[in-house]
């Protein structure tokens, strides 16, 4: 899944990308026009809980695939290279400072779509000039209703639509219609001071994740040790990194489910609403052709438990056929024959 961070100049955005993808800033600084690739952990604490009871030769977190965009500039030397990957971005991450600042991304994001609808409105007429269809008017009249969201300076993400018209939206890779969320980045001092991000997540109904990159910076320069003191003085119950690639994930309509033993502990990314095979398939494909079973227990009951084993007495291991829709915290593993 890919995630594409975008902002202002001086925002923060290269410094948030370095952390996130473990580069050197320097290094990111020096190719101010080009698109960065990192990858980066989604530190889910249910993975580190399990990893602390099963003590595993191999622990895997799973991950989300950061770009990291020029300064957002849609009329600059780069507009095509942000156009093109702001149109396969499955989710935006705006760094900001201030609301004017989302705000004025925000606007361009829209001004674009507006554009694009109509234009596709413009080709629609001429093609019903030549011969008309039911079909055609259909689409007409939904790029009309997009038209007019976008005239009131809302993105057809809030668009009233249908499933069946939603899908045909996606077609279109509208940028208004892409998931966004929030990184507001404050100084050190405001840190714990979370009245900005609160009220510009409410006027953007987005949502948001406060973070100072500087303190960030500090954290990510520690080791374990002298991070979890630091963090405790500073009154930081959880990095703000850790946060804001679990907001991401679920932003992008995952969930997590586990595999569990002593060689590995995994988490694994499927869409919400997957069917047990589908899930099978993330691991191999194999096991979603031979699907026989899926023996599942779950993450909590097996936190209270404390063991497999005492989870088993209490009878909370559970077979699962082809129709089980799975949910997020899973412990799963799968029985197939191919």
């Amino acid at each position: 899944m890919r995630v594409v961070i975008l902002g202002p100049p001086q925002a923060g955005q290269q410094q948030l990308f370095s952390l996130l993808a473990g580069m050197p800033l320097s290094d990111i600084q020096q190719k101010p026009l080009e698109v960065q690739i990192g990858v980066c952990e989604v530190k889910d604490p249910r993975v580190t809980k399990l990893k602390q009871m099963y003590n595993p030769k191999k622990t895997t977190y799973a991950k989300i695939e950061f770009l990291l965009l020029p300064d957002f500039n849609l009329q600059g030397p780069a507009k095509t290279a942000i156009l093109t990957q702001l149109k396969n971005a499955d989710e935006l991450c705006l760094v900001a400072r201030n609301e004017g600042e989302i705000d004025s991304i925000i606007a361009d994001l829209v001004i674009f779509d507006l554009i694009l609808v109509e234009k596709r409105i413009e080709n629609i007429e001429k093609e019903q000039k030549k011969k008309s269809s039911p079909q055609m008017e259909k689409e007409k009249g939904l790029m009309e209703r997009c038209r007019a969201q976008l005239e009131d300076e809302l993105p057809i993400r809030q668009l009233d639509a249908s499933d069946e018209e939603l899908k045909q939206l996606r077609t279109y890779q509208f940028l208004s219609m892409k998931p966004i969320i929030l990184v507001i980045n404050v100084s050190e001092d405001k840190i714990n001071d979370l009245s900005l991000m609160e009220e510009i997540s409410r006027e953007f109904s987005l949502p948001a994740v406060q973070i100072s990159a500087e303190i960030e910076q500090e954290i990510s320069n520690l080791d374990e040790k002298d991070r979890a003191e630091f963090m405790q003085e500073m009154g930081i119950e959880e990095s703000a990194l850790d946060k804001m690639t679990t907001l991401a994930f679920s932003g992008l309509g995952l969930i997590s489910f586990f595999t569990v033993g002593e060689d590995e502990v995994r988490a694994w990314s499927v869409r919400k609403g997957s069917s047990a095979p589908a899930a099978g398939a993330v691991i191999h494909s194999d096991i979603e052709k031979g699907f026989v079973r899926a023996e599942m227990f779950k993450y909590d009951e097996l936190i209270s438990a404390g063991s497999e084993a005492k989870l088993k007495e209490l009878g909370k291991f559970h077979l699962k056929g082809k129709d089980y829709i799975v949910e997020d915290a899973d412990i799963l593993s799968f029985r197939f024959n191919v």
